[in-house]
């Protein structure tokens, strides 16, 4: 059974919504969950969500790391915070991966000190599938690394590569190197000197850059860029369908003769599938354990659904084929 430690005090509804999340994963996917934090405030939403004989452990820690804290320093001067504590009981063989919707520099920065990265891997990234907008397409870097160099870029596509084909399902993913053109000689010094690096990889299929307007049209199945274009991305095309959806239900009423409830319901399941909640959680590629990092505003849907998506990877064998590819270009 695959157990899933929970960092129960981070994000912004915690610990109510990570509670209720958590023991509907338990629940819905047949999982073993350990929820981590403050034992008193856990316990009255475990009465609430009525857990019944699934297997939900609470683990007491002492101490949580704030989003306004500086994640390095919080890490190293809070070893009873919910997030370590977490970590711990991963590295230590009680369970096979965390989980936090809590401060994502701290989670980073945790996960890096009781795992360590993989060999070959110089900087752990987050992978996220595109939404429901394509679901063999999936973004990396999602947000951990602003700064980046060449080499990093490389690592991010053969990690991206890895886990779109043992977790997604695709079969020989391509590459894509998201720029202001298609050309190799568009975009900053960093991602031109990248594009020569994933041009010369003779592991992967690299497409070539890719524009922003083409991402969903393009064969690619890796979208690879730096973790500040890719956080700007994502949640600009989150906000964009969010837009769009609310429009169109704007306009229906309008329209003689159209059935306009109906049209609504489509809707909504567009949006509902459009949600990062849907997502829950991106996975944080690179470490030595199973990392999953979610939004801080999330609810108890998107943490369920986010466990959904640490089981999936955890059952499939993408870490190992992770230390063995990214060693072996080492």
């Amino acid at each position: 059974m695959v157990h899933i430690a929970v960092d129960a005090m981070g994000g912004d509804h915690a610990p109510a919504e990570i509670v209720a999340g958590a023991v509907n994963g338990a629940r819905d996917l047949g999982i073993k969950v350990s929820l981590v934090g403050d034992p008193d405030a856990i316990k009255a939403e475990l009465e609430k969500a009525s857990p019944g004989d699934l297997i939900v452990d609470l683990i007491p820690a002492s101490d949580v790391i704030r989003f306004n804290e500086n994640p390095v320093k919080a890490v190293r001067s809070k070893p009873g915070a919910s997030i370590n504590v977490a970590c711990r009981l991963v590295a230590d063989g009680f369970a096979d991966g965390v989980l936090t919707m809590g401060h994502t520099g701290a989670g980073l920065v945790s996960a890096k000190w009781f795992f360590g990265s993989i060999q070959g891997v110089e900087r752990p990234a987050p992978i996220v599938p595109l939404l429901d907008l394509r679901k063999d397409l999936y973004l990396i870097d999602a947000g951990a690394n602003t700064e980046v160099k060449p080499h990093n870029l490389l690592q991010f596509a053969r990690m991206g590569a890895v886990y779109a084909q043992y977790t997604g399902g695709v079969n020989q993913p391509r590459i894509g190197l998201l720029s202001i053109g298609s050309e190799p000689n568009k975009g900053n010094k960093i991602v031109r000197e990248a594009f020569a690096l994933l041009e010369a990889a003779e592991d992967i299929n690299f497409s070539g850059n890719i524009e922003g307007h083409d991402m969903l049209a393009s064969d690619v199945n890796v979208l690879v860029c730096d973790g500040f274009v890719g956080n700007v991305l994502f949640k600009t095309i989150e906000g964009v369908i969010d837009s769009l959806l609310s429009q169109v239900e704007a306009i229906l009423p309008k329209i003689p003769n159209l059935p306009s409830s109906l049209l609504k319901n489509h809707l909504d399941n567009l949006r509902t599938k459009n949600d990062y909640a849907a997502i829950g959680v991106a996975a944080l590629l690179g470490l030595q354990r199973p990392v999953f990092i979610g939004h801080g505003r999330s609810k108890a849907v998107a943490v369920r659904n986010g466990l959904a998506t640490a089981k999936r990877m955890i059952t499939s064998n993408v870490l190992d084929v992770l230390r063995t590819r990214m060693e072996a270009c080492i």
